[in-house]
């Protein structure tokens, strides 16, 4: 390979192989029955057949967005997996006291197929300009019906500015996208910075 074919190779986006269909990929080698059982481990539900609601075409279904506090302050809990619930969020949305810590816990479902390389992505803005962003890679799911749950931070908590500059309104968007780039989920929501 010269090295303009190898320069234009690097520039490629990546396109993953393979399949996501869950079928597919126990048919493949079913001859051999030690890697039948590692992928009905890995796999799980899936492997059984569960394979979520087949009368919901979504292949992400978010069914709880929580806003935990390291504090006495009572859970914000917002339902996700219908279009009320949505509204509700953007209607609402969360409010947090300066300088409270605080993280998200997400509780999700996989439906259809696998998920491979499924991210979140969280950005604040003020007055339309970025404040933070952050981008969490959650992992490769195989669909099932019982929710799969995850919290972010993972280890630690996120501090709420504090001081009177930092008190106010701000815009948070979040969104999940898997490897493939398809966006599975996008919603944007109010906080409000409280004294």
């Amino acid at each position: 390979m010269s090295g303009l074919d190898a320069a234009a190779a690097r520039n490629q986006p990546y396109a993953p192989r393979g399949t996501n269909d869950v079928d597919a990929i126990l048919k493949q080698d079913d001859a051999d029955e030690s890697l039948q059982r590692y992928k009905a481990q890995l796999l799980g539900a899936a492997a059984k057949g569960d394979r979520g609601d087949a009368s919901d075409p979504r292949k992400l279904v978010v069914t709880e967005f929580r806003v935990v506090f390291n504090s006495p302050a009572p859970d914000q809990v917002f339902h996700l997996d219908t279009r009320a619930g949505k509204d509700h969020l953007k209607k609402t949305g969360v409010s947090v006291k300066e300088g409270s810590e605080y993280k998200f816990r997400l509780s999700f479902r996989v439906q259809h197929e696998i998920l491979p390389g499924l991210k979140y992505v969280n950005r604040l803005k003020r007055m339309g300009m970025k404040t933070a962003a952050d981008e969490l890679v959650i992992g490769s799911y195989a669909p099932q019906t019982e929710p799969h749950s995850f919290e972010f931070p993972r280890y630690d908590w996120l501090e709420a500015p504090k001081g009177m500059m930092y008190r106010g309104a701000y815009t948070a968007s979040d969104k999940f996208v898997d490897g493939d780039g398809r966006t599975h989920l996008e919603y944007d929501y109010p906080v409000k910075v409280t004294k």
